[in-house]
Formats: C-alpha cells, sequence, structure tokens
C-alpha cells in the first residue's frame, strides 16, 4: 500500500498538470490573430469604452483589422475570384441584393478614402460579414480585449478599459454579438489609445468640455455641473472627413442650450408650428373631461420633450486640408419654454394653443443630458456623443435650536465661498458680497421652507407623499413647511446656507457641498452615490418624521447652526459608539470564557 500511494499520488498531479495546460491553451485560443501577425506590424491598442459617457465594465469586445478589405475597396482591386466566391453570391441570393448596386463596388471600381472606409461601415451594418471577410483574406486578424496587465479576463475593468494588439491600420471594433461599434485606425506607434462610446459609429470626431475641473467629473465621460453654468464643448473633425464641405447637425438633449458655436449657425425645430399627438405615441383619455385631460397631455408631452431633443443646430464646415476643431458653448436649463399649436386633443380637429415648460418637475439628478453630432457625408451620416453633463442637489430639515425638532417657515439665504470671497445668490447669479452681516435682502434671493427650488429656474410646493400606510394631509404639510430641496447645483463648489433671522443673532453659515458620482461596488455593480441621497449633517430621528425620506435615496441634512446643538449631536453619537464597544468587549470575553 506504501508503495503504490506515491504513484497514485504522482498521477494524479500529472493528470492535473495536463488538465491545467489545456485549459490555458484553449483560453489562449482567441488570441490566434496576434500569433498569426508575429510577422506583422503588430501594436498595442487601449480603448476606453463608454455608453453616453457612463463606463462600459465586465463587458467582451474584439478588434478585427480591415486593411485589406479597406485596400481593395478603395483600389477597385477586385478580382473575379471574389465576384464568383460563395460569400458575393449568399450575399445577393439571400439578401436580394446586387452587390455591385448596394455597396458601389467592384473591379476596377475605385473609391476615395472616405467612400471606401464608408462603404465597408455600410456591409459590416447590413450584415454582409461573409463578403467582407472575402475580401480581407485575412481570418486570423481578431483579438479579443482584455483587462490591462491581465491577459486572461477578457473584458473591460471598472473604468470600462481593455487592451489588445492588432495590426497597423483600419481595424473594427465589435461587441460580443459581432455588431460593428466603431472604426479606428491604428498605427506605428505607442499613441493607439483610444476612447469609444458605444453609441458612436466613428472615431473622425473627438469632443471633450474644456472648461471644467477634474473634482467636477462623474466618471471618465461626464460632469456635475450648475444650472446656468457655461460649458465650453470642442469637437475636433478629422481632415478626411473636409475633402469638401460637412454638413453638420448638433443635437442636443432639450435643457442643454447651445448659446453660440465657433462657426455660423442655424437653429432648427424638430417640431413645426403644430405638434401632434400621434407623432409623439400619445393618446387624449376621452374618459375624463376636457380640462383634466389637457392637464395630463400636457405633462405627458412635456416629459417627453424633456428626455428628448426640441432644436437641433445645423451648421456647414467649410472643407480643409487639415483637422477643425468647433467650439460650442452651452448651459444646463431648468426650464425651456415651447409655444405651438397641439393636434389631436379635440373630437373635431382643431388646434389649441398650448405653451409647454420642459424640465420643471420632470428635472432629475439621474439624467445625463447628451449632445450628439450627426455628420452628413456622400456616403451616409456618421454619429458621434460628445461627454454628458448632469447635475446635483441637496436637501435641508429646518430644526430648533435644540436640534431635536422641526422648525417651519424657515427662510436661507444660499452662497458659496472661493478663495475667501463670498458669493450669494440673487437675480438668477452669484454676487459678490463683503461680509453676510446686515445684508440686503432685496438683492438677494431667499428660500423658504416647504419648497423644491431649481436654481435659475421656479420653485414648486413639495408634493405630499400620499402613499404612506398612515398618510395624514394636514400633518404632511406641516413637516414640508420645515423642509428645503435644491437641485441644480454643481459639484466642486464650497456652497453655505445662511439663514435670514441670522444676521440678528449671530449664528453662523452652514458649509457643505453636493457630488453626484459613479463608482463600482467590488461585484463590478455600478452605483451612483449623490448629496440628495446621502446626508452629511443626518439626525435619524429627524428624518424619521419626514414622509419622503428613504434612506439612500432621500435623506435631509439638519439645519443646526450652534456650536452647542451640534455638540449634543457628537455627544448622543460617542455615547451610542462607546455602548457599541462595550457590547463587542463583552462578546469577546463571553467566546472566551466558552472555550
Amino acid at each position: 500500500m506504501q508503495k503504490t500511494w506515491p504513484s497514485y499520488i504522482y498521477k494524479l498531479f500529472l493528470g492535473l498538470v495536463i488538465i491545467t495546460g489545456l485549459v490555458f491553451f484553449i483560453n489562449l485560443l482567441p488570441f490566434q490573430g496576434d500569433v498569426h501577425a508575429a510577422e506583422k506590424d503588430l501594436q498595442k491598442v487601449e480603448v476606453t469604452f463608454t455608453s453616453k459617457g457612463v463606463p462600459v465594465f465586465n463587458t467582451q469586445f474584439t478588434i478585427k483589422n480591415l486593411q485589406n478589405a479597406y485596400n481593395k475597396i478603395k483600389s477597385g482591386n477586385i478580382t473575379s475570384d471574389n465576384v464568383n466566391s460563395s460569400a458575393w453570391q449568399e450575399t445577393e441570393q439571400q439578401r436580394g441584393v446586387i452587390v455591385a448596386d448596394t455597396f458601389g463596388i467592384g473591379p476596377g471600381v475605385q473609391h476615395t478614402s472616405e467612400e471606401a472606409e464608408s462603404i465597408l461601415r455600410k456591409m459590416l451594418n447590413s450584415g454582409a460579414d461573409d463578403l467582407v471577410n472575402e475580401l480581407n483574406e485575412n481570418s486570423k486578424s481578431t483579438s479579443v480585449f482584455h483587462y490591462p496587465n491581465n491577459v486572461v479576463r477578457r473584458y473591460t475593468d471598472n473604468d470600462g478599459k481593455a487592451v489588445a494588439t492588432t495590426e497597423v491600420g483600419l481595424n473594427g471594433i465589435f461587441d460580443n454579438d459581432g455588431n460593428l461599434i466603431q472604426l479606428l485606425r491604428v498605427k506605428h506607434d505607442s499613441s493607439n489609445k483610444f476612447s469609444v462610446d458605444i453609441n458612436s459609429s466613428t472615431d473622425l470626431f473627438e469632443g471633450k468640455i474644456t472648461n471644467l475641473s477634474n473634482n467636477m467629473k462623474a466618471n471618465t465621460n461626464s460632469y456635475t455641473v450648475e444650472f446656468g453654468q457655461e460649458l465650453t464643448y470642442q469637437l475636433t473633425i478629422d481632415k478626411s472627413l473636409l475633402t469638401q464641405d460637412l454638413p453638420l447637425a448638433i443635437n442636443p438633449q432639450t435643457n442643454l442650450v447651445i448659446d453660440n458655436v465657433s462657426i455660423p449657425f442655424t437653429k432648427v425645430p424638430a417640431y413645426g408650428d403644430t405638434i401632434s399627438l400621434q407623432s409623439l405615441g400619445i393618446t387624449a383619455d376621452s374618459s375624463i373631461n376636457s380640462n383634466a385631460s389637457l392637464t395630463v397631455l400636457k405633462s405627458q408631452i412635456q416629459s417627453k420633450f424633456y428626455n428628448n431633443i426640441l432644436w437641433g443646430y445645423a451648421v456647414t464646415v467649410p472643407k480643409s486640408d487639415t483637422s477643425v476643431t468647433l467650439t460650442i458653448k452651452a448651459h444646463l436649463a431648468p426650464e425651456v419654454k415651447l409655444n405651438s399649436q397641439l393636434q389631436g386633443a379635440t373630437t373635431d380637429g382643431s388646434l389649441i394653443p398650448m405653451e409647454f415648460l420642459v424640465g420643471d418637475s420632470d428635472l432629475s439628478a439621474q439624467t445625463n443630458f447628451f449632445m450628439n453630432i450627426v455628420a452628413t457625408t456622400n456616403t451616409g451620416s456618421l454619429d458621434y456623443s460628445m461627454p454628458t453633463v448632469r447635475t446635483s442637489g441637496i436637501n435641508f430639515a429646518s430644526v430648533d435650536a435644540s436640534g431635536k425638532k422641526l422648525e417651519r417657515k424657515q427662510s436661507y439665504i444660499l452662497g458659496y465661498e472661493k478663495n475667501s470671497q463670498k458669493f450669494v445668490y440673487g437675480d438668477n447669479k452669484w454676487n459678490p458680497v463683503n461680509s453676510l452681516d446686515n445684508l440686503d435682502l432685496s438683492t438677494v434671493q431667499t428660500f423658504s421652507g416647504g419648497n423644491q427650488y431649481y436654481l435659475g429656474g421656479s420653485a414648486s410646493a413639495i408634493p405630499l407623499n400620499t402613499k404612506l400606510f398612515s398618510f395624514n394631509a394636514e400633518e404632511n404639510r406641516k413637516i414640508n413647511e420645515s423642509l428645503i430641496k435644491f437641485l441644480g447645483l454643481g459639484q466642486g463648489k464650497n456652497y453655505f446656507l445662511y439663514p435670514v433671522d441670522s444676521q440678528d443673532k449671530g449664528k453662523k453659515d452652514l458649509s457643505f457641498t453636493v457630488y453626484n458620482k459613479d463608482s463600482l461596488r467590488s461585484n463590478g455593480q455600478r452605483v451612483t452615490h449623490t448629496s440628495i441621497g446621502e446626508a452629511h449633517y443626518e439626525d435619524y430621528a429627524i428624518n424619521g418624521l419626514i414622509p419622503d425620506y428613504q434612506a439612500g435615496s432621500v435623506e435631509y441634512n439638519v439645519t443646526i447652526l450652534d456650536q452647542n446643538s451640534m455638540g449634543t449631536i457628537l455627544r448622543i453619537i460617542f455615547g451610542i459608539g462607546v455602548i457599541c464597544l462595550l457590547i463587542i468587549i463583552v462578546l469577546i470575553l463571553f467566546v472566551r470564557k466558552g472555550r
């Protein structure tokens, strides 16, 4: 028995080594393109993948060199063997198309660089992959993206980054289902770092926001900004698109308002003078009276407009031998007005004049406001997504000097401090002040309990929470009078609240910051943290009284401004900490005694 046991262990160990080797070999199979191209000019490619500004993590992508197919389409060096191939014939038979007519390719048919790239994109997007492979003649040109510095983990990391090795020239980025995301050119050097938004179809544009600091970033491609804050976008257009004048459409989400473009532009409405309910996919409710129905319809239409585009901005970029950079000035507005005529809301077909207010109650810190670019070329359209912006806010609950009871109908001044200079908000802008003492209240805006404020916009009463099991309208209304909500504040500023009556009582201002940023949990799940959902000055007893309080979603900061009250809270927290420590010590002693 003692002689056979080591032999058994040896065989088991040998079997494990063989199995491990096979598994490792199989894992390397997708990278055969790298081996095939060992004698070719290979370069490392690093890509950051996003979706409308949000990193795409734990996702698999591939890269495929398409230079051969591109060269054939451009030069017209397509042979009779290509035309008579099964891929060419099947494309025509299965799709009922004539390849030469549909894609404009054939023996001796030449194209410009732009046309060849556009044709290749069209072929891949229309499912003619086999035909592209026939022209490409490089079956081992595909590599799978993997974690930086970890070839086994073949997907993007928590920041959306991944690397791969591929041949120099025109390459295609594909998702896990084989759909083309984008074409890009890999160069003969180490500069091959790209940002790919999976909603964009080209790398011939590069967009960024230039006047915002890194501490305002919500993630790698999004910023948290104030309503009304100037935003400076820069859009660089590759010279290969500018062999002739290039028409562009700049399409921002409705509340992202464009103020100016560095070249002449025309504002183009997405809807005419008449708005049809049918075109919006909305049906009037005939079961309620006409006035109520119009109110419901108006709300539904405003919500539709909020999530879409009301105006586009048309420009024409002149032809150029070099790449061109456009500057776009914009701001995020809490409210956008549209006057139009509504069609389809009446049985007789008559038009109803209506003013729509887009934003307002639909505004949310969860919205990433987009700006899409659409270029019109001879061979089709190209889409590109600029970095997104979002906003944030904060909630407050007014309490009395004891810090134990809600205090109603308190009013405050909103301000911020930068380099020892204080600014207070009034007349929809920030105004510098030398001191907070004895301010002229007619020159500043005061913010009162019971209201939700959209910075630079209107205010609305905090709604009653009718979903409460023990709902009491009068009690709910009284509690709301102690609450103030702000939306439209930006990341990176040192804000403060200053009670209006503090000028007589000598109390201090309450400093705070806001944020709206993304992070990833250890399991790869994306989480958004906001100052609306995470109170810094929190009192659990007070928050428990508030009807719309939701832990981690809607939390309130108490407005304790004097040291005595804050000291009371700190003593309570310290006392709780001591009790917890004593419990832990007792448990440890109990466990040891049990042994």
